[in-house]
């Protein structure tokens, strides 16, 4: 990196420290200092086209080699390169890591970097390397930090979700039962529209038949219930979003008085299973539910369901649209408060081993800021990846793609520009709609679940005999008593006391 002091206070400090690789103010350029570019090893997930990717990374280094003298060697893994690989690589000090994503994915998540020390502590350069960004994410920065060290930024991206009732606008046109559909505001109102598409399969033409009218929103057997939501009322006014407290287990609840509670043993949990059954017994619910591994895009995709929940976001109608096929309805039925893992779910980090952070910490700050380098990273080479149209949304060229990623994964999603079909105000619609959106007070409580790792696994080897089935309709209720004193018997009350200590303890630390 170019060496640019940001000082001469700086400057005069790092001649009595170790000389730091990045500094960015003029004084000493202006004294004829001798430049040098710094290079930093990045890695990231990959999952798109990435053939192309050598004449992205080059025009990308032409920038921040230019505005901040770093290159970067851009390293993309597979997820389950990443998932096992990545860990390994962050601990090999001859082969130092500057720049890696933490991902949702569990060996890679925020947890288990900061549980086995793998990420620096980065607050020391914020203001100095990254004020832009540390302007921008100030108010998401405590889902990445811990007492006062900040471990990763986030990826700046729409944290905000709802759940909705995804169906088909083609069959909903054909069977006259387009206005009924808009209208549905509760859980009965739902069943009946699935109920009449139910009755009516035999005269629909072929291609809009479907073997379920309902299906399995993901590889849980989860039809109608997610993550996050208390949906027991029949009124959708009455459902409502809570914390979890990251517990991607479903077990934890963060009830009303802040305390902790086991979901599964709710009374409201009895009733979501109950409607569930129901649905089931009235032969709407795909009976493959429990065991099927497709998605539910997938299974609407393939002409196995009408409909089906989900968890989406902002421009959920398009992003369905692409990803099923179909037209769709979606009808919002929860909100979901932003959660610390939002926050800290996607976000880069600087490894323990990196000897380079200040430059790295730059070079966050350009993917953060600088729209040009965020959308070369998304959508690759105008002209040979993508082009705009008049909209000045981002369209891909099918024939020539070489280069694709995530838009979510870089620095500042709102910056890149909108898909096509997703219209012209897209981001800065969905940006006002995040700001607008309610936020946990729980936000930025951590929790580090490696002391209770033991009990974790006895408790999800319960979960994996009995929530298929539960959750699909397909079992009785009374295997929800069993999953219940079996769950005790795996050390749930240790669980549950373990993530109230851990909350109450983040609470003391807010005062």
């Amino acid at each position: 990196m170019k060496k640019r002091i940001a000082s001469l206070l700086l400057a005069s400090l790092m001649a009595v420290t170790m000389l730091p690789t990045a500094a960015f103010a003029e004084e000493l350029e202006a004294e004829g200092d001798s430049e040098e570019i710094v290079e930093l090893n990045m890695v990231n997930l990959g999952f798109f086209g990435e053939n192309g990717k050598e004449e992205v990374i080059d025009a990308i280094n032409e920038i921040a080699e230019r505005e901040i003298g770093v290159h970067i060697n851009f390293t993309t893994l597979d997820i389950q390169s990443y998932m096992t690989q990545v860990p390994l690589m962050i601990t090999d000090a001859n082969n130092p890591i500057d720049l890696v994503l933490v991902t949702s994915i569990p060996t890679t998540s925020f947890a288990t970097f900061t549980a086995q020390k793998q990420l620096q502590d980065i607050s020391p350069y914020l203001e100095e390397y990254a004020p832009e960004t540390l302007e921008l994410m100030g108010e998401y920065l405590p889902a990445t930090t811990i007492g006062d060290a900040v471990y990763a930024i986030p990826c700046y991206r729409i944290y905000n979700s709802s759940y909705y009732l995804v169906m088909r606008k083609d069959v909903l046109n054909e069977l006259g039962l387009m206005e009924q559909a808009e209208a549905i505001s509760s859980w009965s109102d739902a069943k009946a529209v699935l109920q009449a598409v139910h009755d009516a399969q035999d005269t629909l033409p072929e291609e809009m038949q479907t073997t379920a009218m309902v299906c399995n929103m993901d590889a849980q057997g989860n039809v109608l219930l997610g993550m996050y939501i208390d949906t027991a009322t029949d009124d959708f006014a009455g459902n409502y979003g809570f914390d979890t407290l990251g517990d991607s287990n479903r077990i934890i609840k963060v009830n009303e008085e802040g305390k902790v509670e086991n979901f599964f043993a709710t009374d409201d949990y009895r009733t979501i299973m109950e409607r569930v059954k129901d649905w089931y017994d009235s032969d709407l619910v795909y009976k493959d539910s429990a065991t099927s591994q497709d998605g539910a895009d997938q299974s609407m995709a393939h002409g196995v369901t009408f409909a089906y929940c989900c968890q989406s976001e902002f421009g959920v109608e398009q992003a369905k649209r692409n990803e099923t096929g179909y037209e769709v309805l979606c009808i919002p039925y929860v909100d979901v408060p932003i959660q610390t893992g939002n926050g800290n779910s996607w976000a880069w980090g600087v490894p323990v081993t990196s000897e380079e952070p200040e430059a790295a910490v730059a070079f966050m700050n350009l993917m953060y800021t600088n729209k040009e380098i965020e959308n070369l990273f998304v959508y690759g080479i105008e002209g040979r990846d993508y082009e705009l149209n008049e909209e000045g949304e981002a369209c891909l060229l099918p024939d020539t793609k070489e280069y694709q990623s995530a838009d979510f994964f870089w620095g500042n999603q709102f910056i890149a520009y909108p898909a096509e079909g997703s219209g012209a105000n897209f981001r800065e619609e969905a940006l006002a709609q995040m700001q607008e959106a309610e936020i946990s007070p729980y936000y930025g409580c951590v929790v580090n679940t490696d002391p209770i790792a033991n009990t974790i696994t006895a408790l999800k080897n319960v979960l994996l005999k009995y929530q298929n089935t539960l959750e699909s309709g397909s079992a009785d209720l009374s295997s929800l008593d069993q999953m219940l004193t079996e769950l005790d018997s795996a050390g749930l009350q240790e669980y549950l006391d373990y993530y109230q200590e851990q909350l109450d303890n983040w609470l003391a630390e807010q005062q």
